[in-house]
């Protein structure tokens, strides 16, 4: 199975999340926009992990409040694997 996502993120400083699931697996996360350091972090720690485990990791990571860059990548993780399983 092979997934290409774009996503918009809502309420936190990156403008777009793209990444592909392969075989459940999260391969190629980019940020455009957001803090470079983070999300650079969040995309080399997210590479080659099982798509469940990093959305449950980042879900729920707050910065400047209740949203977080990281906590976006959850949201679209579960709502690319949410669209493969109606598949």
């Amino acid at each position: 199975m092979f997934k290409h996502v774009e996503y918009t993120p809502e309420g936190v400083c990156s403008q777009n999340i793209s990444f592909d699931i392969v075989d459940g697996y999260v391969h190629h996360v980019k940020f455009v926009g957001g803090c470079s350091g983070n999300t650079k972090g969040v995309a080399i720690l997210a590479e080659g992990r099982d798509a469940r485990e990093v959305a449950d990791m980042l879900r729920g990571i707050a910065c400047q409040g209740a949203n977080s860059c990281p906590h976006q990548l959850s949201l679209a993780i579960e709502k690319a694997l949410s669209e493969t399983e109606k598949e």
